[in-house]
């Protein structure tokens, strides 16, 4: 099992909203990945539409992502694209 981890900004001008999240929950879904996001200790699984949502992140947050699994690389390369892009996924 392979882990990966990054930091980043949350480049939408929305912030992570319902479409975001979602798209978070499928990556990690379709990489067979624990994909969790982190900010300021807050902890979420992107299994969880509502865990994410929970968090309200605004446009220029900074995260923590962190996969494991055998796609981990793969699914922190989608999340960190879909976190970073300013348009909907």
């Amino acid at each position: 099992m392979s882990a990966a981890r990054a930091t980043l900004r949350v480049g939408n001008d929305r912030g992570v909203h319902g479409r975001v999240a979602t798209r978070l929950a499928e990556i990690a879904m379709e990489h067979n990945a624990s994909l969790l996001i982190d900010r300021d200790g807050e902890q979420a699984d992107c299994a969880s539409i509502l865990e994410v949502l929970a968090l309200a992140l605004a446009c220029g947050d900074t995260v923590h992502l962190e996969a494991a699994g055998e796609q981990a690389e793969a699914a922190l390369a989608a999340a960190h694209l879909v976190l970073t892009r300013r348009d909907d996924p």
